[in-house]
């Protein structure tokens, strides 16, 4: 098997078009966001994306990571770690430790994560239309989120969570999501905290909560495959506790 070497490098404000259209690509084929794009608003993904990671890498809450192909230097996927209960202070400290770009992460194995993280719609949000399924589901789904943000982020709590991770479809199974996630799991060892994920990949040690939809029950349109139905559409919540190492 061939090795890859990636440089986990801070992502900029500027790279924002580049990480919405690798978000966009990695989800072409995801069934959530395919059925998203038949709603009466249709749902841009790239657009969204790339205007919510624009912010973000300015924010002093998160810490925006992209993961770069040392042979090509082109941008193979990106990670989005959020901070709940850590001071400011604490993040912009972890955020002047990321690894300068001569620092390589090597992965000779296939990555679990492959841009499947469901990131949430971070459009300016509009009145739910009772006649539109989609604005439904997306009720549900948010409702479903805030129920286990509430569950696993009480008053107190201090941990990290992955708001969004993707990897371009050409990096896919090649350890870039490996690579991305080997970063926040150091660093939440080294702070003492558990991580969290809202994700429809099995990349985690522990499934705390699932929400299987029935995309059919919300569905505008027929499917363009699989005789017009949508099928079932199943997000995991997971944990993973510090290392005791």
């Amino acid at each position: 098997m061939t090795t890859k070497q990636f440089s986990i490098q801070l992502a900029s404000p500027a790279e924002g078009p580049i990480l919405g259209k690798i978000s966009s690509d990695s989800f072409l084929n995801d069934r959530h966001t395919q059925m998203k794009g038949l709603g009466k608003d249709p749902y841009d993904l790239e657009k969204s994306m790339t205007a919510y990671l624009s912010q973000q890498a300015v924010s002093p809450r998160t810490v925006l990571l992209k993961a770069v192909d040392i042979e090509t230097g082109d941008i193979a996927g990106w990670v989005l770690w959020s901070f709940r209960g850590f001071a400011v202070e604490e993040t912009a400290e972890i955020r002047d430790a990321v690894p300068p770009a001569a620092t390589q992460f090597t992965s000779t194995t296939s990555a679990h994560t492959t841009g499947k993280t469901a990131p949430k719609d971070q459009t300016k949000k509009v009145d739910i239309d009772e006649n539109d399924p989609i604005k439904q589901l997306e009720k549900m789904t948010d409702a479903d989120m805030k129920s286990w943000m509430t569950k696993l982020m009480p008053d107190g709590t201090k941990c990290m969570y992955v708001s969004s991770l993707c990897v371009a479809p050409k990096w896919q199974s090649k350890g870039v999501g490996s690579a991305l996630l080997q970063w926040g799991t150091k660093t939440a060892d080294a702070a003492g905290v558990f991580i969290w994920v809202h994700s429809s990949a099995d990349a985690w040690e522990m499934i705390i909560g699932t929400l299987d939809v029935d995309l059919d029950q919300y569905a505008p349109a027929s499917a363009p495959d699989n005789d017009g139905k949508w099928g079932h559409y199943v997000f995991r919540y997971m944990k993973r506790e510090p290392s005791q190492e």
